[in-house]
């Protein structure tokens, strides 16, 4: 069996397995389209003093021997600037770093604050350093304030302490007419974290620093929906990769400056040429997860004409500033010997900054015109379905199936066939066929389900629609996905197996991802569907919720044969790109050549009827609405482009005002569309707009269906509206649907483990 070819040095998020070795392999990641004209900006960086902005303190002081750090941040008004240092006095070795205040009218010029220092860390167990003050500002670079209170994160350590333990903390302050009136210091709230850096959209806070609990140093993100409690993603976002970066890197600042802008990264390391020596490199990226270096790193330098700043240019923050320019403050130091772990704060701008919005809106898809130049465009087609198949690691598909029916029942109507198909060697998948126990069509419309995570084919959701969809007269095919119910050891619904991090991991060092194999199951239950005489080839969709939504769009871009999907609870946006692995990963690779425009066209002619709730916290983690805002804009752009192609106005944004994560494949909408473009035969519109409702939470009740405690709730599951048949569909128990054998359930075949193992063998690539 031949394996599509993938680069087996990316990983996950960073583009490099930690245990791979590749130095470079961060470097073979394409650039985004949406990113590219960024490479084509050089950064002009003016230094507009004549002398440092923040010198050392005379001798006595706090800060009369090391400065560093500076965290600048615009006033409420907008009319001057607070910026926040750290500073200390003595030997290195006995160093102890405070917090000081200096404010200033334009950003150039700085004042400290007669009561310095602003902020001392005295912990219980002795004075602790603060480092790196990171507070909490809006794109305008304005504090944020939460409950009346500005939020101020931190680094800190004991310089004394052998173990060198860096941790984060925070601390909230009351602004007065003297600075900031400030409250207790939160406990540790992450470990090994140096030089944090936040972005706060909506709910979600997003925080990139400096791992220090190893050689080299790396850039970590972790996030969190409190503040307070952080979830660390596995993997480093930045690791050593271009020739000019020596020993470690360190110092991210990130900016989003705008919804519609990409996250922008300024970061520190040593000069290879120079290693007494730092600069600065800058990198962009459309999730804040995988970053994209510029060419012509480092992309500020340390000034030699400027003593004060011949040396060092790190430990640095940025804004941009009314008239649209992007000013940088630093911290620098000299000439050897060093006395000084910084020597002075120094500020730049960048004065033809160029408006990241103006710069996303310059994005245009990388299709060819469907009406200008159909061949082009339909050869576009057929290389980007090929190299996202790649990118996915889908395998050619074996010639045979080797099904195997297992029986059935009839229930209420319907027929459910039993069935056992090879998706690849080693790999076996239990499936149900719905379909009407009286067709009204010698050859039938047929719709393939997919799942999200927990999903399988006896959850109540997707029995619940098979059943519906057979009743209108589909045929309905109800697979389960690798790692739930029949394909899990011992037969768990709901496990959610494929998530772990090792399983994608593994996965991906096999030149495989999870995603790929669940379109490549997909693609084969279609496979099953036309090996049988009752269906009708040109009338097959797909419909499925979360991650099943997810998949079902792969499986519109990928697969001609299917001529209507149903994605729920998904959003073609790059904040799919900061999900779970499953989907992070496969939208991070699709994205490495498509913007989203182009991947929703790349499924033309197949109807796409995207269904979400504009209350889905689950997709629009950062609850502020332009998810929903930029999906429907793109819809209505490939609405134009798919009506170009000759295939009709096929694609449709529908929200539900209030809903939330919930299965709208079952809605009367979802059913409304299904007519108009697979077709429902014997049952016209108004019959289909006549039918009854329930809801999820009431037709559970009535049958005794426990839900889960995060999807069973009125905003989710519970509130979703079904369409509902005479005589009412009554659901079968999971084990009067079961198509395995006792004693074949935890074979090798069904597992995730085993087609881990199946995989991983180097005969099978």
């Amino acid at each position: 069996m031949r394996l599509a070819p993938v680069n087996r040095f990316r990983s996950c998020f960073s583009a490099i397995f930690a245990a791979s070795g590749v130095a470079a392999a961060e470097e073979l990641v394409p650039v985004p389209p949406d990113l590219r004209s960024w490479f084509g900006v050089t950064q002009h960086w003016e230094r507009d003093t004549d002398s440092p902005i923040v010198e050392l303190g005379e001798k006595g002081e706090f800060d009369d021997r090391h400065l560093f750090a500076p965290a600048v941040f615009r006033s409420d008004s907008g009319n001057g600037f607070g910026l926040f240092y750290c500073g200390s006095r003595g030997a290195v070795k006995d160093r102890v770093f405070h917090l000081g205040l200096a404010t200033g009218p334009d950003g150039r010029v700085f004042h400290k604050s007669p009561a310095n220092p602003a902020l001392r860390f005295d912990s219980p167990d002795g004075p602790k350093s603060i480092l790196t003050p990171c507070p909490v500002r809006d794109e305008h670079g304005r504090l944020c304030e939460i409950d009346g209170a500005a939020m101020l994160y931190f680094s800190a350590t004991d310089f004394q302490d052998p173990k060198g333990r860096h941790t984060l903390h925070r601390v909230t302050a009351v602004p007065t007419a003297e600075g900031f009136r400030w409250n207790r210091i939160s406990p540790p709230l992450l470990e090994g974290c140096y030089a944090p850096s936040l972005v706060k959209i909506g709910r979600l806070w997003q925080l990139w620093y400096t791992d220090v609990t190893g050689e080299p140093w790396i850039l970590r993100k972790a996030e969190s929906t409190d503040g307070l409690k952080w979830s660390v993603h596995p993997e480093p976002v930045m690791t050593l990769t271009q020739a000019w970066e020596k020993g470690r890197l360190f110092y991210p600042h990130v900016l989003k400056p705008g919804p519609d802008a990409p996250y922008l990264m300024w970061y520190g390391s040593y000069l290879a040429t120079d290693e007494s020596k730092t600069a600065l490199g800058f990198a962009v990226s459309l999730d804040g997860l995988l970053w994209h270096k510029h060419p012509e790193n480092p992309v500020f330098r340390p000034d030699p004409a400027r003593p004060w700043e011949s040396h060092y240019v790190t430990s640095h923050s940025a804004a941009v500033t009314d008239d649209g320019a992007l000013r940088l403050w630093y911290a620098s130091r000299k000439a050897p010997p060093f006395e000084n772990k910084y020597f002075a704060l120094n500020t730049a701008v960048w004065r033809d900054f160029p408006n990241p919005s103006t710069l996303a809106a310059a994005t245009v898809g990388t299709h060819p015109s469907p009406t200008a130049d159909p061949e082009a465009f339909r050869a576009w087609q057929a290389k980007a379905r090929a190299d996202l198949a790649a990118k996915l690691g889908i395998p050619d598909a074996p010639r045979d199936l080797a099904a195997e029916s297992r029986g059935g029942i009839v229930h209420d109507g319907v027929v459910i066939e039993k069935w056992i198909f090879t998706a690849e060697p080693g790999s076996r998948v239990p499936a149900l066929l719905y379909r009407p126990e009286t067709p009204a069509a010698e050859k039938l419309p047929a719709i393939v389900l997919t799942y999200g995570h927990g999903g399988s084919k006896s959850a109540w959701q997707y029995h619940y629609a098979a059943q519906l969809y057979a009743r209108l007269g589909i045929a309905c095919l109800a697979i389960d996905p690798i790692g739930e119910e029949e394909r899990h050891p011992t037969g768990k619904m709901g496990s959610r197996a494929h998530d772990p991090y090792p399983v994608h991991r593994r996965a991906a060092e096999a030149g495989r991802l999870v995603m790929g194999k669940f379109v490549f199951d997909t693609r084969r239950a279609i496979d099953l569907l036309l090996a049988r005489e009752d269906i009708d080839p040109d009338r097959i969709g797909v419909a499925g919720n979360s991650l099943g939504g997810a998949v079902a769009g792969w499986m519109a871009a990928l697969d001609p044969r299917v001529r209507a999907a149903i994605v729920c609870g998904w959003a073609y946006d790059d904040i799919s790109l900061r999900t779970k692995f499953c989907t992070t990963v496969p939208c991070q690779r699709m994205r490495e050549e498509l913007t989203w425009d182009d991947y929703l066209l790349l499924a033309s002619p197949c109807a796409q009827l995207i269904m979400n709730g504009d209350a889905d916290g689950v997709i629009d983690r950062e609850e502020t609405g332009q998810t929903w805002k930029a999906l429907a804009a793109r819809v209505a752009v490939a609405h134009d482009d798919h009506a170009a192609t000759g295939a009709g106005a096929d694609v449709e944004a529908w929200f539900e005002p209030g809903g939330g994560h919930r299965p709208y494949f079952a809605h009367p909408r979802a059913l409304l569309w299904i007519h108009d473009h697979l077709g429902t035969p014997g049952w016209t519109r108004e019959r289909i707009e006549a039918l009854a409702t329930t809801t999820g939470g009431a037709y559970c009740d009535a049958h005794g269906i426990g839900l889960e405690r995060l999807y069973g709730t009125d905003l989710h599951q519970r509130g979703a509206t079904l369409a509902m048949p005479e005589p009412p569909i009554l659901p079968l128990p999971p084990d009067r649907l079961s198509v395995l054998k006792p004693q074949e359930l935890g074979k090798p075949a069904y597992t995730l483990e085993g087609w881990l193992d199946t995989i991983s063998r180097p005969t099978d690539r």
